[in-house]
């Protein structure tokens, strides 16, 4: 959690509005990303595998699950990795969207399963998917620094839902999915944001440090 006393919500505004025209444009100027992010999926599931305990997925319940986001606008998707990462036997999820001021909830979900309407025009599981608690959450972003501070869009979820996790006695490790071109000299942080472990690229994975 970050130790500034103050959120800076001006500061955040004007880097979110830059940082959206950066990631579209690196979105329009790199249509390979996606494929190149699905490449390091062996990364994510040695992060996942070491949470469990064990030297290779499984189906039991304690298996670890990988949730991550159904990508809108300039986001980079996530699902090739998904798809990669189903393919070794993971079990994976997608975030539900709860009303404001709330935690994200997750439910099962793999590349071609169905899919439901969510709100602010997005797809989200069905209410009939399996409830699931992540041991990998790969979150979208605006942008990152090299100390993994996250610039999301200001609704405070996953903040929310990595503090409560992390203060159920839950091991999470929260990763960052973006271009390498998001990456910005700092990120503005306040009382309740939550850093990440780590920010996954389509070069590799730069860790918090």
């Amino acid at each position: 959690m970050s130790d500034s006393s103050i959120d800076p919500a001006a500061e955040k505004a004007a880097l979110r509005k830059d940082a959206g025209k950066a990631r579209a444009a690196l979105a329009s100027a790199d249509v390979d990303a996606a494929g190149r992010l699905a490449a390091q999926a062996g990364i994510v599931a040695e992060i996942a595998t070491s949470l469990s305990g064990e030297d290779t997925p499984h189906s039991s319940s304690d298996a670890p699950v990988v949730a991550a986001y159904l990508p809108i606008r300039s986001e980079l998707s996530p699902l090739p990795l998904i798809a990669a990462l189903v393919a070794q036997g993971f079990v994976t999820a997608m975030p539900v969207t709860p009303e404001p001021g709330n935690p994200l909830l997750f439910r099962a979900w793999a590349p071609g399963a169905p899919l439901a309407e969510g709100p602010y025009n997005t797809e989200q599981p069905p209410a009939d998917a399996a409830e699931m608690i992540p041991s990998v959450i790969l979150a979208p972003m605006l942008a990152f620094d090299k100390s993994c501070w996250r610039l999301g869009y200001g609704g405070g979820f996953y903040d929310r839902t990595l503090s409560g996790l992390r203060a159920a006695g839950r091991r999470v490790v929260a990763l960052g999915i973006a271009y390498d071109g998001q990456l910005v000299d700092k990120v503005p942080t306040g009382p309740y944001d939550m850093r990440l472990d780590g920010v996954l690229t389509p070069s590799g994975l730069r860790s918090a440090g």
